[in-house]
């Protein structure tokens, strides 16, 4: 939470460098997954600043909620809110502690679950996940990509910094390229791994979504992988 307290407080110097490939890969592929977002209730959770429940609600969504464990980073988004009303709520939670706070059509978790720190809390943050969706009810999540090359900067400028054979927990570090650079720390998590803790919780037709716009005919690795899984 500290470090994305620091973060908030040059949210606009990281949205800079993650805005083109947002914009070429990210949304396309998460709203082409989604579908129709008229009238859905959303939980977005780790939702930092706020990109995805305001997307969303311009989008029609019903009821948005934005949650995260960032104190700042939900100031942030507040206040964004309160400069271009759009009808989204925010509040304090962890995602691996929140509370039913209601029933959703979706959850998004955008580069959320691969910074649980042991296989308990990426449990926990299963369960809750589970416990926040409607029956029928779809978790869209964004996580690092595994098979990232280490050590080499990616499409968007982010370094990946972690061992060349790195097992399911491992710590590693992402340094986004602002002025000064900023590093976050984050844990490994295989597929499988990932696949295992949903479907522990209670997820089905768990399955990873196409990602749409990567540049240079895929030559690239992407960033991150969007992995899809429903509520019984």
């Amino acid at each position: 939470m500290i470090e994305y307290d620091r973060i908030a407080e040059s949210y606009l110097a990281v949205e800079r460098v993650f805005s083109t490939y947002r914009h070429l890969v990210e949304l396309p592929s998460f709203l082409e997954a989604l579908g129709p977002a008229e009238g859905l209730s959303v939980l977005d959770a780790g939702c930092g600043t706020g990109a995805y429940a305001r997307l969303l609600r311009q989008r029609g969504a019903g009821r948005t909620l934005g949650v995260d464990s960032s104190p700042a980073m939900i100031e942030v988004a507040r206040e964004l809110e309160r400069k271009d009303p759009v009808g989204a709520e925010y509040a304090v939670h962890d995602i691996a502690e929140m509370p039913v706070l209601g029933s959703s059509d979706v959850v998004v978790a955008v580069a959320v679950l691969h910074y649980a720190d042991s296989t308990a809390t990426l449990a926990r943050m299963c369960e809750r996940t589970y416990a926040n969706l409607k029956s029928g009810g779809r978790l869209l999540a964004y996580v690092a990509n595994p098979a990232l090359p280490p050590g080499s900067a990616q499409m968007n400028g982010l370094v990946v910094s972690r061992p060349d054979d790195p097992a399911d927990g491992d710590t590693y570090h992402l340094t986004i390229p602002t002025t000064p650079p900023t590093t976050l720390p984050a844990r490994y998590w295989r597929r499988g791994t990932l696949e295992e803790a949903l479907t522990a919780s209670g997820f089905q037709d768990v399955s990873w979504e196409p990602l749409r716009g990567i540049p240079d005919g895929g030559i690239h690795p992407p960033i991150n992988l969007l992995l899809s899984a429903r509520r019984n």
